[in-house]
């Protein structure tokens, strides 16, 4: 079987993402809360032989939400009930670092990663507090460079403590009355500058040795960071060309800073749109981007800017670039690339939100076509995989019926997982305890 290259992640999102995917006939009502959605979703994926299901999450909303984001699980809760019903496929939860302790993460990720049989992973977000601080007693502003100065201290805390356990500690000798090796658990006694956190975890080493780290980052300082720290990035790229500089760039970071560059996963998400003929898939994107309307895109656009009412403005008048600016720390790689559309092509409102709030209609074909587009995306390093987004019900199982098969007879695609931890379906590396590289580091000195 020629070696599977394809990562493939799937999006839930509950009740979709556009403003009017909840009205469509086949959405189940409170899509958001359905249990029974997001696991036969899971289990779709699954089958298909997916690396992962990758859940987002949000901290704050108001009635200007869009409708997945008012009422939703919370991430830890639903992928530990997911755990549950599912094998091989990976299991990744959104958990902020602005908002949660470390320590509290890396127990649930942790504990998680042992329900699971390794298959957890975490997508770290550095929340922007405004907005989600008034949740949590907090109204600081923290710049965006400054969320990811503490995010790098963040992590290396969280595998600190993930890494309390030599994997070997728990000695289990019944007959002497021996439960630990004393020696093999370390304190982290971290003090540094914005965290300190002693340790040790009370939950021992995971069996893929850490949960995977994911981040979804478009931005330079979240380039900067995950290039140097994570194990995937989940990123928004609107063509080809966008994503080969996207994946050039990153990779090209990694090696700079002594990473192997197979050992960072970069995944686009996309949201492929699939039917028997070219003419069928065309029109059912047309009427989806119909059933959103302009108003939908608007307030999809709102969210990049705290769910901005936008309502007031005129649409056709040049877009408020004042709002560029006082945003700027929120979602900053999709600011920027606003900033660029109305600096070099002065867009109005109204091409703003058809250019951010409206689908892209890029994976929309025949099974064959969305393939062939995949492929090409791969082979050209534009990605090393993605995760797909299911843009109408049913598209789930119309991608794993259609579009899988035909990867995996091209051998892009695996037939069967390699494994049974994420990291061997993603191909990384299980890494080595800090606490056991330091102290061989010593040894050598």
């Amino acid at each position: 079987m020629t070696e599977a290259k394809m990562k493939l992640g799937f999006l839930l999102e509950g009740a979709g993402r556009s403003a009017a995917d909840w009205r469509h006939p086949e959405m189940p009502p409170l899509a958001g809360t359905n249990f029974e959605r997001h696991k036969e979703q899971t289990l779709i994926a699954e089958e298909a032989k997916a690396d992962l299901v990758f859940f987002a999450d949000t901290l704050f909303i108001d009635a200007n939400s869009p409708p997945h984001r008012i009422t939703h699980f919370e991430a830890v809760t639903l992928i530990s009930a997911l755990a549950s019903v599912t094998s091989h496929i990976g299991l990744i939860g959104t958990i902020s670092s602005t908002f949660t302790e470390p320590y509290n993460l890396a127990r649930q990720m942790l504990s998680l990663d042992h329900i699971s049989g390794g298959r957890a992973g975490w997508n770290l977000v550095t929340t922007d507090p405004k907005g989600p601080g008034a949740n949590y007693g907090r109204s600081e502003d923290i710049a965006h460079n400054l969320r990811f100065q503490i995010a790098d201290e963040y992590l290396s805390v969280v595998e600190g403590l993930w890494d309390s356990f030599e994997d070997d500690a728990l000695v289990q000798d019944r007959e002497n009355d021996i439960f630990l090796d004393p020696a093999k658990l370390h304190t982290l006694n971290h003090k540094g500058q914005f965290l300190s956190v002693k340790g040790p975890l009370n939950v021992h080493r995971s069996p893929q040795g850490r949960p995977v780290v994911f981040t979804a980052t478009q931005s330079e300082d979240g380039k900067a960071f995950a290039s140097r720290r994570v194990d995937c990035i989940f990123c928004q790229s609107n063509s080809m060309a966008e994503a080969q500089a996207f994946y050039a760039d990153v990779k090209t970071r990694a090696e700079a800073a002594g990473r192997d560059r197979s050992q960072i996963a970069i995944m686009p998400g996309i949201k492929p749109l699939v039917a028997d003929t070219q003419e069928e898939a065309e029109r059912l994107y047309v009427e989806r981007e119909m059933e959103i309307g302009i108003q939908g895109a608007l307030k999809y656009l709102g969210r990049f800017f705290k769910n901005y009412d936008f309502s007031g403005h005129d649409l056709d008048a040049p877009f408020p670039a004042h709002l560029l600016d006082e945003f700027i720390e929120s979602v900053q790689g999709d600011i920027l690339r606003m900033k660029k559309a109305v600096e070099e092509d002065n867009v109005t409102l109204r091409e703003m939100a058809r250019r951010f709030g409206l689908p892209k209609g890029t994976f929309v074909g025949t099974p064959e076509y969305v393939a062939d587009l995949m492929q090409q995306w791969l082979e050209a390093e534009a990605c090393d995989g993605f995760v797909i987004g299911e843009p109408l019900p049913g598209q789930f199982r119309k991608f794993a019926d259609t579009v899988v098969p035909i990867l995996q007879a091209r051998g892009i695609m695996r037939t069967e997982y390699p494994g049974t931890t994420l990291r061997e379906s993603l191909g990384l590396n299980r890494p080595q305890n800090v606490f056991v590289a330091n102290k061989a580091a010593d040894a050598a000195a």
